[in-house]
């Protein structure tokens, strides 16, 4: 099976390096990268391309195994009750959250406006079907953040939380992601591009 090192690579080379090379390999590959965000932004990008995965760690780098797997009939979706609260919800509505603080001023204030604006969007009808989390904004979803319950509050809703890996490494925040899904560059643009309505905080 074909490997692809990309030991050393920065987001989101190790996603776009190993997804040229399936183009090539459909039956698979082995993606070879050295931190956590970039092997789990490899296995999203190859399960969202329908791929199987499965990784091993081996002599400080991680070995992610990427084979094709098989189809699945398509099922006809399920009507929607008209009773339904989704009709309240807003088609693309992403959120983008750049710091860990509401506006500017005072830090401790602005922590305080960050919780209350996460709280109240868990009440709301219309609440986001994306939140993209960056620079010091992935300090919300990691250990210890205060507003981890209002995050998977947001979660069991439907809302899906989409945490940048090259963020969470430069913090070394890594191993501490307690709420949503470590993602990449390459997501982030295409989540920004098709999103019919952004709000950027």
């Amino acid at each position: 099976m074909r490997e692809v090192d990309n030991r050393g690579l920065n987001c989101p080379e190790p996603v776009l390096r190993t997804k040229k090379a399936l183009s090539k390999n459909p039956q698979g590959l082995i993606s070879i990268v050295d931190h956590v965000a970039a092997r789990e932004n490899v296995i999203r990008m190859a399960q969202k391309e329908g791929f199987s995965t499965r990784w091993e760690e081996k002599k400080g780098a991680y070995y992610v195994y990427i084979t094709a797997g098989e189809e699945v009939p398509a099922e006809e979706p399920a009507p929607v009750p008209s009773s339904t609260c989704c009709e309240d919800v807003a088609d693309e509505q992403v959120i983008l959250i750049g710091t860990d603080q509401f506006g500017e001023g005072s830090e401790e204030l602005g922590r305080l406006l960050m919780r209350n604006y996460l709280h109240t969007l868990t009440s709301r009808l219309d609440f986001p079907q994306k939140i993209i989390f960056i620079n010091s904004g992935v300090k919300l979803c990691v250990e210890g953040s205060p507003v981890i319950e209002e995050l998977e509050a947001l979660q069991n809703k439907g809302t899906e939380i989409f945490v940048c890996g090259t963020c969470l490494d430069y913090y070394r925040l890594e191993e501490k992601l307690a709420a949503g899904n470590v993602s990449n560059m390459y997501e982030i643009t295409d989540l920004l591009a098709e999103a019919e309505r952004v709000l950027s905080l």
